[in-house]
């Protein structure tokens, strides 16, 4: 009868070959991790620069009793995708205060483009003079 032998038997040849190749991936993989973002009326007319994957937050100020809000305009890059928008409530409580916009957009792949918005009344037609927020964006 043959002496049972471990299945799990060490490899020496193939651990030489392993263990150089890990080692190379581990010291040579770019880390990256999702960073946010957030871009205020300050930043309008600026240059933002985002990686693929991160997350853009962009806070305009609005007031929706007079009916103005921001709107995403048809004419912004297709390299942000926007994926939620919120308000917050108004500082002081009464009719009239102003809010806080959210949008959230996640930046999808590398190219240079505008994000472009503007603040109208949705049961109005566009203005030549309706006021707008641009901001360039650099996805890398």
């Amino acid at each position: 009868m043959r002496p049972a032998t471990s299945v799990c038997r060490f490899d020496s040849r193939r651990w030489l070959f392993l263990l150089p190749l890990l080692l190379f991936l581990a010291c040579h993989a770019p880390i990256s991790f999702a960073a946010t973002k957030t871009v205020t009326e300050a930043d309008k007319d600026s240059q933002i620069h985002l990686n693929a994957g991160d997350t853009l937050l962009l806070r305009l100020q609005s007031n929706p009793t007079t009916g103005y809000m921001w709107y995403v305009h048809p004419k912004s890059s297709k390299l942000l995708k926007l994926t939620g928008q919120t308000d917050t409530g108004p500082a002081e409580p009464g009719v009239g205060r102003p809010i806080m916009q959210v949008f959230e957009f996640q930046a999808r792949h590398r190219g240079e483009g505008v994000l472009l918005l503007h603040y109208v009344r949705s049961w109005q037609k566009p203005a030549a003079d309706e006021k707008k927020f641009e901001v360039h964006v650099t996805i890398e």
